[in-house]
């Protein structure tokens, strides 16, 4: 069996006197999907985002392909800031609910300037791989488009195939369809799924339930900043163990359920 790509062993997370995650563990192994499902405010983003080293962790650690990445300080009474290490943060890409596209740049320009600028290619290099990337998210005949002439589902691809022209070994997703109109969030999610099917690691923090379902190798569902219930798709959403989860999922159906009556 493979080692783990991914562990997160015990971290803790606070804002000021907030503790938002409180010792959380987990790990992925290479090529597994994982989706972290629960409701707003139980640490699911901020997860993603110690994980990308945008977020200091006050204590435990997280190793990415068995670097460390980041270590909080454990001592109860000493300084919380926290602390990342020396290891590449290029193993890592995230991709966020807004697109955060440069609008002055083409498509092609934004999936290029950080493989330019911080992977130093030459620009013949880095448009061959970002061409290649456009086709994998469908989105070759766009390359001369400014960002504005896009819709929302086709600025979200561009952002995916931007995140993979660093050539990560994991791919975060928070939460990436929840600012689009309903017709667009299919095409994302195809492009997610090809992801998966072609072995990427994959964290993905979503409310798409049907993509849970299929895609994942793992669920977890988090409240209150600790993991909950951890288990395969089909024993979280057909047999949750946790009181907590079911609650969860009720809810959520009877909200899809008032949705579709409504439409």
């Amino acid at each position: 069996m493979s080692e783990p790509l991914i562990v997160v062993d015990g971290i803790v997370k606070r804002y000021g006197a907030e503790t938002v995650l409180d010792r959380v563990s987990l790990s992925v192994s290479p090529g597994q999907v994982m989706v972290v499902i629960g409701p707003s405010g139980s640490g699911k983003s901020t997860l993603l985002r110690c994980l990308a080293r945008l977020e200091p962790i006050q204590r435990g650690r997280i190793l990415i392909g068995g670097a460390l990445s980041a270590e909080g300080t454990e001592e109860p009474d000493a300084d919380r800031s926290g602390k990342a290490t020396s290891g590449s943060s290029h193993d890592v890409g995230m991709v966020f609910q807004s697109y955060n596209l440069f609008p002055h740049l083409s498509v092609l320009d934004n999936v290029t300037l950080a493989p330019r600028r911080v992977l130093g290619m030459d620009r013949a290099e880095a448009e061959a791989m970002a061409i290649d990337l456009l086709k994998r998210v469908g989105l070759e005949d766009k390359r001369d488009v400014f960002p504005t002439r896009l819709s929302g589902g086709q600025q979200q691809r561009a952002a995916i195939a931007r995140a993979l022209a660093m050539k990560p070994r994991v791919m975060l997703f928070d939460e990436v369809t929840s600012a689009l109109d309903p017709e667009l969030v299919g095409e994302v999610l195809k492009t997610m799924r090809a992801l998966a099917e072609q072995g990427m690691t994959m964290l993905v923090v979503t409310h798409e339930m049907g993509f849970a379902r299929d895609v994942a190798d793992e669920v977890i569902f988090m409240d209150k900043g600790v993991i909950v219930e951890h288990s395969s798709p089909d024993r979280i959403f057909d047999q949750p163990a946790e009181a907590r989860t079911r609650a969860f999922l009720e809810r959520l159906l009877e909200r899809e359920g008032g949705k579709r009556r409504h439409a």
